[in-house]
């Protein structure tokens, strides 16, 4: 069990951690902070950094997920309902994912997580690769199944019956 002051040594040593103004933690990652990346879990509207996080939250926390995130390019709404196992509904199917190697590692969410997003198509997502060749485009499945093996997931059986009630309001 770490104590307090190592959880917080690690979470500034991370960066990008969102605090309210009572100093309580309201978002890596996963927040309430409102981003493109509306994610459902047990009731609970949540947001992620980036379209890829929409997908693993799901396995780490052992729940089932409703996404809505905007088509970089269209700004035409992906829909997918993801179980900590599977996505069960992708719409439209056609949707990708792109990916990059994090640059910098002491803000995930600069280097990372603000190139990360779907794509309605593979072509529209070949035309965002023109100005972005480091990255790589993937079906929205085949994002999940790496994130699946990344990250891993938990045992349904020990996971919590809910994440609880979303207090707190996002800062402004």
């Amino acid at each position: 069990m770490r104590s307090v002051e190592e959880v917080a040594d690690e979470l500034d040593r991370l960066g990008d951690t969102e605090y309210n103004r009572a100093g309580m933690i309201v978002g890596h990652g996963i927040t309430l902070i409102p981003t493109p990346h509306r994610v459902e879990i047990d009731g609970n509207q949540l947001f992620t950094w980036c379209a890829w996080d929409t997908l693993f939250f799901p396995v780490l926390l052992g729940r089932r997920a409703q996404v809505v995130s905007p088509c970089k390019v269209t700004g035409t709404p992906i829909r997918l309902t993801v179980q900590p196992d599977r996505i069960t509904t992708l719409e439209p199917a056609t949707a990708m994912m792109s990916l990059v190697a994090p640059d910098n590692p002491t803000s995930l969410r600069a280097s990372f997580c603000s190139r990360i997003h779907f794509f309605v198509t593979h072509e529209l997502a070949a035309g965002w690769l023109v100005e972005n060749p480091d990255a790589t485009i993937l079906p929205v499945v085949n994002a999940f199944l790496l994130g699946q093996a990344m990250f891993g997931g938990v045992d349904s059986a020990k996971a919590p019956n809910s994440i609880g009630p979303v207090r707190g309001k996002p800062m402004s």
